[in-house]
């Protein structure tokens, strides 16, 4: 949870990577609403494991 918190509310970079999860789960709502959950939370654990980088 510290580094979702961290995700979200820390830099530019991150910002730009929670916004882009975003939008990846609320383009896949449009089309698979059941889905779009599970996307923002992948995504959410991709960029977190991006950062960690």
């Amino acid at each position: 949870m510290k580094k979702v918190l961290q995700l979200i509310f820390g830099d530019v970079r991150n910002i730009a990577s929670v916004a882009a999860a975003v939008l990846l789960a609320w383009t896949v709502a449009r089309w698979a609403p059941a889905a779009s959950g599970w996307v923002l939370v992948a995504a959410l654990i991709a960029a977190s494991v991006w950062q960690g980088h």
